[in-house]
């Protein structure tokens, strides 16, 4: 017969043995080692035990916490991240998790960026002094709504907006009435006026009010600093702190603000950095390459790779 005291002993003998043999952690990690300039990236970790996982990327930490899947017996915990559209250096993600850190490096890859050269109303190259006020007013509140950083809401692969394809693709720099301008911020996708116009994901609508570059503009919160904007609508169908669902329509096309016509000019922020949503209608999506091809363009063969 074992005496309690002796069957202590071999307990504390085999623990500390395993203690040895098994590790601190069985987390799975799943970052790429290779993301476009200008595109998206989902990263995410897995662990058989609960967890909270912290993602440090490009100076902003944001603390996720991991869900469990049943069919899996695991918790996942995943995020959206991005990179600029004219990084060069490589970036480190760092996850920690169990009081463990563990660091990956991302590399960016460049793209050859297009220009558009574009003839608007001369009030929207040279605003005039009455209007300073109301564009000073939305870089602000925009900026704010780029800020916003709640519980994940986003899901891959995107929905799309509208069924039209792509007349001005993210990332080309623009030229208005013959003067430079910042690069596109996001994709200008055909459709006739009063087009249903349908939310990417679900989320909480932060913004929509007139602006005046981007006119009637819906901005879609989607968490952890996921924001979807809707510009140059010429109705909403939703009001600020709305709820909606994916694919709800959130307004209808137009032609407001500064356009040359009737489309939907889709954006989509990630941390507040501008990226091609286009690359997310698919899961997993498109991590390289770019930018996205317009209806202008010839259309690569099948076998052709992309850059």
């Amino acid at each position: 017969m074992i005496l309690p005291r002796t069957f202590a002993f071999l307990f504390l003998c085999v623990f500390t043995f395993l203690s040895f043999i098994l590790p601190a952690s069985a987390a799975e990690f799943s970052v790429p080692g290779r993301v476009s300039q200008g595109h998206a990236f989902p990263a995410s970790v897995q662990d058989i035990r609960p967890f909270t996982a912290q993602f440090r990327w490009r100076g902003e930490s944001i603390r996720v916490k991991a869900v469990k899947y049943p069919s899996k017996r695991r918790w996942k915990a995943d995020i959206l991240l991005a990179l600029p559209l004219d990084a060069k250096a490589d970036e480190v993600l760092s996850i920690s998790l169990h009081d463990e850190q563990h660091d990956f490096v991302v590399k960016p890859l460049g793209v050859r960026w297009p220009e558009s050269v574009l003839k608007v109303a001369p009030r929207y190259v040279a605003p005039p002094p009455e209007a300073l006020p109301q564009i000073e007013r939305d870089r602000r509140r925009i900026r704010r709504a780029l800020d916003s950083r709640t519980m994940k809401r986003w899901s891959l692969p995107m929905a799309r907006p509208v069924p039209g394809g792509i007349t001005s693709a993210f990332g080309g720099r623009r030229v208005f009435n013959g003067q430079p301008r910042a690069p596109h911020k996001g994709t200008d996708m055909r459709c006739a006026e009063g087009t249903p116009v349908k939310a990417a994901w679900a989320g909480t609508v932060l913004l929509a009010e007139p602006t005046y570059f981007g006119g009637n503009t819906v901005h879609l919160d989607h968490g952890q600093g996921v924001i979807s904007s809707y510009a140059h609508l010429s109705a909403f169908d939703v009001k600020a702190g709305d709820s909606v669902r994916k694919g709800q329509v959130v307004g209808r096309s137009g032609a407001t603000g500064r356009v040359t016509g009737p489309h939907l000019h889709f954006g989509l922020h990630v941390q507040g950095v501008p990226v091609d949503a286009m690359p997310l209608l698919t899961s997993p999506p498109a991590l390289t390459g770019g930018p996205s091809r317009t209806l202008y363009e010839r259309q690569p063969s099948a076998s052709r790779s992309s850059r």
